[in-house]
């Protein structure tokens, strides 16, 4: 079974919409089970077209909307993932906070999800929706897979 996860920012440009609308199709067409949470924007576009594609979907839900409650319905999800044997897939629209580790995701819950996922060797695809750079956790991750 092919399974992903899908993670990404809360808030998009029209144009980001659409690109994210574009690259979930494509992504989709493999899937069999999908991993999203309950917030809007990404999540919600990822919910909206694994249903209307009739993929399994899976809602990772919170409890709440502080940031480590949102933290804590995404670390479920990549566990969800990790046991699955899937992999991420994170849509960012800015550059990585820096100081931003597993234990720490100030700045950016979609960043935060993929270390996370990363440092549980859950492969992670980067969409960006915005040019920016890898951080370096991701390259020493993939780096130690190979």
């Amino acid at each position: 079974m092919n399974v992903i996860g899908i993670s990404g920012v809360r808030s998009l440009t029209e144009a980001q919409e659409q690109a994210v609308r574009g690259q979930l199709r494509w992504e989709l067409l493999l899937a069999d089970k999908v991993h999203v949470g309950c917030a809007r924007g990404v999540d919600a576009l990822g919910r909206e077209l694994a249903a209307s594609n009739g993929k399994l979907l899976v809602v990772h839900e919170t409890e709440g909307y502080k940031p480590w409650q949102l933290a804590q319905r995404s670390k479920r999800m990549v566990d969800a993932i990790a046991a699955e044997g899937g992999e991420l897939h994170a849509f960012v629209n800015k550059p990585c906070p820096d100081g931003l580790t597993v234990d720490s995701w100030r700045g950016s819950g979609t960043w935060g999800t993929a270390c996370y996922a990363a440092s549980k060797n859950v492969p992670v695809i980067l969409h960006k929706l915005v040019d920016c750079p890898d951080p370096s956790w991701l390259t020493q991750e993939q780096l130690a897979w190979i």
